[in-house]
């Protein structure tokens, strides 16, 4: 997307949202700025990797997420401006995979012309706004179900639309919700008897294998063992709650 269209779409997020100029200024400048400085990615070349330029059209998802974090981080303590810059710069990537680079770009340079010449509709802000959730799951989400736009009025709702969403949700409530804390609280109780019961099941393997019964047996044993101490769920919460500066570590 061309700059006009960047910093057109956050002055309207901003508008929505009632951000003060100052806000507005952060979350219009983080925009455009992967076009100033831009942010480095590795590519294999033969049997090695080399530095090169992130992709804006099909930009890893963990670049993304990398700054929405940053963001997220700075809004909990405070630092608004700092958040709304690195809002800014995931908001960039997101906007540009919206726009379909055509085979071998060449319709690139068109699509992103006409697209300069739209507003950013006010009910794809409004939209976005309302479907938000103050989580890192639901931002991942919009980020993996952003798709590249051929038509200009659809790449720019879309473009809208998920900026508002994501937007709405890394300035979203600072502090969780019972049901979300309850939920954490349980987690982080549970989490602390993981390795015992990891090890009563290894050791349950362990025995049914010296005891010669069936493999299967042991193995099924092992497996257990290995998914009680991973304890997948236990990490899914703690993501969650770490959106709201909790963590299971602090004392």
């Amino acid at each position: 997307m061309k700059w006009k269209s960047h910093i057109s779409i956050a002055k309207a997020i901003a508008l929505e949202m009632g951000l003060p100029e100052e806000l507005e200024r952060g979350l219009c400048n983080g925009s455009v700025e992967p076009d100033r400085r831009p942010d480095a990615a590795f590519r294999e070349q033969g049997r090695g990797l080399r530095i090169v330029r992130a992709p804006h059209h099909d930009p890893p998802a963990g670049t993304i997420m990398a700054y929405l974090w940053r963001a997220r981080k700075a809004y909990l303590i405070g630092n608004d401006y700092w958040a709304v810059k690195n809002l800014g710069r995931a908001l960039h990537y997101v906007q540009d995979k919206s726009v379909s680079p055509g085979r071998g770009f060449r319709r690139h340079d068109a699509r992103e012309e006409y697209v300069a010449d739209l507003t950013p509709p006010r009910e794809a802000v409004v939209a976005g706004i309302e479907v938000a959730e103050c989580s890192p799951r639901f931002v991942r989400r919009c980020i993996a179900e952003v798709r590249p736009e051929k038509r200009p009025d659809e790449i720019m709702f879309q473009a809208t639309l998920y900026s508002a969403a994501i937007t709405a949700s890394v300035l979203g409530p600072p502090d969780p919700e019972d049901v979300l804390l309850d939920r954490y609280r349980r987690a982080v109780k549970a989490h602390r008897l993981r390795p015992a019961l990891g090890g009563a099941a290894a050791a349950a393997s362990v025995t049914a294998a010296f005891a010669g019964l069936h493999p299967g047996v042991a193995a099924a044993g092992g497996l257990a063992a290995a998914v009680i101490i991973a304890d997948p769920a236990y990490r899914r919460v703690c993501r969650e709650a770490e959106w709201f500066g909790l963590d299971a570590h602090r004392p």
